[in-house]
């Protein structure tokens, strides 16, 4: 049975940030992974970066506050086969973490690569990482392991390609 604080707790959202989206990513990179130690990203950075649209940001709120992300760039092949990604990092807040924020954003990351079609999207871990491991075992990756790091891929069958395309704007925010 659900306490009152369990129930009364808003629902994490999880969305692919655009660049009219700038302030959440500013917040979510600074208070998530980056705190006090150092200074924030500018709003004008995270306007370019999200303008790219070979990176995608998603980020974790719940409520109006951010309490995780997880960064992914789209890579061309040189031999023209479909766009590959590399999930580069996801980062929940500690007070927020095993509560299935991380889960969700490996969802919403997968959902955007297919839909950008991507035909494979690789991490790599360190085998005693066993979070990270749990994780994207969780969320359909499959291990390749050596005795250093594991890289752990994604498949996306069936979906569409899209041409490489270096087109950088804004557009509106679609959430």
């Amino acid at each position: 049975m659900m306490g009152e604080a369990e129930r009364s707790r808003p629902t994490v959202q999880c969305s692919r940030l655009l660049c009219g989206d700038a302030k959440l990513g500013r917040e979510a990179i600074g208070r998530v992974k980056i705190g006090g130690s150092k200074p924030w990203p500018s709003l004008e950075f995270m306007r370019a970066f999200l303008a790219d649209r070979d990176h995608i940001l998603i980020v974790a709120t719940e409520g109006e506050q951010p309490i995780g992300f997880a960064l992914a760039y789209l890579l061309d092949r040189v031999d023209g086969g479909r766009r590959m990604a590399l999930f580069y990092e996801i980062e929940v807040a500690e007070a927020h973490r095993r509560c299935g924020a991380g889960r969700r954003m490996v969802e919403t990351l997968k959902s955007v690569c297919s839909a950008e079609g991507v035909g494979k999207m690789w991490v790599q871990t360190s085998p005693s990482n066993d979070a990270a491991v749990a994780l994207y075992r969780s969320t359909g990756a499959r291990a390749k392991g050596n005795e250093g790091d594991t890289v752990f891929a994604y498949s996306f069958e069936g979906s569409g390609g899209r041409q490489p395309s270096k087109e950088a704007g804004c557009r509106p925010s679609s959430g």
